[in-house]
């Protein structure tokens, strides 16, 4: 609790008697710590912004992979049909050719 502490520490130092001029510096470090705090969090949240659009990024390309790859499945099937289909055909005119001779 870095600045709780800091503050506690800096009220019990002044034994009860405020001091205008430290009760003003003391406010001015705490509004200097706000405004510090409060830019650490504005890049805190640009980072998660890039990381979430890299996200949505990734995963438009996993699923575009995802559909081509579907559709390479699909097509290899059809060729390994048609290769099944022609070497039956192969077999069964062997097998006519040599009945044949």
């Amino acid at each position: 609790m870095g600045l709780l502490d800091d503050y506690s520490q800096n009220s019990d130092d002044s034994g009860g008697a405020s001091d205008p001029g430290d009760i003003r510096r003391q406010k001015m470090e705490l509004e200097s710590q706000i405004v510090i705090s409060e830019s650490n969090l504005k890049k805190i949240l640009r980072e998660r912004e890039i990381l979430e659009i890299e996200q949505r990024r990734l995963k438009k390309s996993e699923e575009r992979i995802r559909v081509e790859r579907d559709a390479l499945d699909r097509k290899l099937k059809k060729i390994q049909e048609n290769q099944r289909y022609s070497e039956e055909e192969i077999r069964g005119l062997k097998k006519k050719m040599k009945i044949i001779q």
